[in-house]
Order: structure tokens, then sequence, then C-alpha cells
């Protein structure tokens, strides 16, 4: 998103706002050139049988660019032009001081970013869900020197949607030319009455004690702690499985306790309050929600979003809580009882046993 940054990390704001961060050599050497060898030739050999066939050769970036700041600094942007269903769209942007004097540009998180429009018709802005956390800086000046080239980076967005995307970037404010990426999906197409079983085994041990067995019907059970000695706590667990092409959107939903009421889940954006505003929920703490989307294709379950809002009750205690670093859940540390959590922007949840803070 800014300089140098791969965009805001997955905050924790609370009521009151405070934050918790959510991380033989010869013998080598002829195999790795026979590999190079053969990669290259392999490479030539497809690009010739597609030129016989007639078949069009797909350029290794789609790119854009525009003159800004009166034409002193040109801002180019480049995507890759396919991306795999579950994995992220990666916008990279440059700028480039093309006068003769230095340039003094002004960055800060949200001058580098882009907006998705999928084929379904969803609209998707890539810095809309942390617009709404408190404490992001200001814009700051940088000067860029003549000649001078520097590389911004925009927050990857998953992709669980189905093509082509029309990509709207937008460098230092100002719009530049749309670019296109196809999205492609593993065939053949997924077993549905395997896709909740995928979720489950994607989902860490999450829901191994509060286990979805249909789609779109709710259980009964119990989420234990990842580590340690926390009481688990009851909840009502769930999948629900669309349809999107040749591959499935499930979403996982964690309810505690099990009758938790007024929970809305929020899209594109997963989240479990309205993306321009932080509200809790009406019902008494201690609670939490976990909303978590998935891609499902034949091969596996991807996370692909996920958000958590939690509630405790006010008393001397402490919070254990956890976080989803895309291989499982690791401990996060702790936090005083008392207050709203809302946590989001990742691909997997924050875990919080809310019911530590209980009596």
């Amino acid at each position: 998103m800014g300089e140098g940054s791969q965009g805001p990390p997955e905050t924790r704001p609370r009521t009151p706002v405070s934050f918790r961060d959510m991380k033989a050599l010869a013998a080598a050497s002829v195999l790795v050139a026979l590999t190079l060898g053969l990669s290259a030739w392999v490479g030539s050999d497809r690009a010739g049988v597609a030129r016989a066939a007639g078949l069009p050769l797909w350029p290794p970036t789609e790119q854009s660019s525009r003159l800004l700041l009166g034409g002193r600094v040109r801002c180019s942007v480049t995507v890759q032009p396919q991306v795999k269903v579950g994995h992220a769209v990666r916008v990279a942007f440059t700028l480039r001081n093309v006068s003769k004097h230095s340039v003094t540009v002004h960055l800060w998180v949200f001058s580098s970013t882009f907006t998705l429009n999928a084929a379904d018709g969803t609209t998707y802005d890539a810095t809309a869900p942390y617009r709404a956390f408190p404490g992001i800086p200001p814009p700051r000046p940088r000067k860029l020197r003549r000649g001078a080239t520097l590389h911004l980076a925009s927050q990857p967005v998953k992709v669980r949607w189905t093509g082509p995307l029309r990509i709207a970037p937008r460098c230092l404010g100002r719009p530049l030319p749309a670019l296109h990426v196809r999205v492609v999906a593993p065939w053949p197409r997924p077993a549905e009455s395997a896709a909740v079983g995928e979720v489950v085994a994607a989902a860490g041990h999450l829901l191994d004690n509060c286990l979805p067995q249909t789609p779109g019907v709710p259980v009964d059970g119990q989420i234990y702690p990842p580590s340690g000695s926390a009481p688990p706590m009851d909840a009502q667990c769930s999948v629900s499985l669309t349809w999107d092409g040749d591959f499935l959107q499930a979403q996982a939903l964690v309810l505690v306790p099990p009758d938790l009421a007024g929970v809305q889940v929020f899209q594109p954006y997963e989240t479990l309050w309205p993306i321009d505003e932080f509200l809790p929920l009406a019902a008494s703490p201690p609670y939490e929600a976990v909303a978590w989307e998935f891609v499902v294709t034949r091969y596996r379950a991807i996370p692909v979003a996920a958000s958590t809002l939690a509630a405790t009750s006010q008393s001397s205690g402490t919070v254990p809580g956890w976080a989803w670093n895309g291989a499982g859940f690791a401990s996060a540390g702790g936090f005083t009882c008392g207050g709203t959590t809302f946590a989001g922007g990742g691909t997997g949840p924050a875990l919080d046993f809310v019911t530590a803070c209980q009596g």
C-alpha cells in the first residue's frame, strides 16, 4: 500500500481504541543447468505450437501508465494477466521522475490502490477494509530525485470470483487505464459432498469439536484453545456453500454463545461490521462471532478472508488469544477483559477466548 510496504497488517482496534498486532555442488550445478535448459526448450516449444495453431501468446504482464504531477512523474502499473482462484491479485506500482529536477511526492497507505470488478458484478476496493481503522498515518513527503524510481506496494486481494477481472488502478489519487486479468480454476469441478470436510480440514482444528456435517445446517459444539489450558467455549458452527463457476465459495460461521443473535456478514469484504464503521452487536458480553471464507477447488479449500467480532465482560482477568498465521493458530498473547475487539484483513481469523472473563 504505502511506500515499500505490503499494506496494513491485521489490526485489532478495541473500544476504547487500542491496537494488538495480530509471520555435491558440481553435480547440483549440472542438474540446475539441465533443468533451466529444459524449461527454456519447453517454453520455446509451447510458443511454437501456439503460433502454429494461431493461438494468442499472453504477455508476461499487463501494463498501464500515466503522467502525474504536471507531467513530471510517470506512474506505471503492472499485473499478471492470469490468476488461479484462491490466489492473490498483486498489482505493482512504480513512480519515475521524468523531469529534470527533483519532485516531492506525498505518500500514504492510499497512494497505490485499485478497485477490482468481477464478472458477476462484484466490486472490491482493495483499501476499503482499512478505511475505518483509526490511527492511519497522514501523507508524508518523499523527494524523488531526477531520473529516480520508487516502487510502491498495494494490498493483494485473494480471488474468490469468476473472471475476467477488471482492475482499475489509482496512483497518487489519480485513475490509470484499466487492466484485465483472467481467472482459472482447477478442473474437474469439486465434489460438493466433500466440500464441508475440506473446509474443516483447512480451518486449523477450529471446527474439530464443533463439526458441521451438512452445508447450511448449524451444529452445537465446543471450540477448544489451540494450545494451553483455557476451558472450551460453547459454540454454534456452520458451513454454507455457493457455486461460482468451476469452484465453490464456502463460509464458515462460529457463534459464541450458540444462541448469539444479530450477526450479519457484510460482503464482499467478509466483515462482521459495516465496512465504513465499527459497530458492536446489541448482545450482552461475553460473545464472539467468527466469519471465515474459503474457496473450494477439486483439490482443497483455500482460506481467502476472515473477520472476528468479540466482546468481553469487565473483570480483572485476561483474554487469551490466537491469530491465524497461514498454517494454523499461533498465540497472540492476551489482553485485559472489558471492551469490544474487531479483527480482520487477513486470510484467517483471530480467536479470543472471551469466556475467560466471566465472573
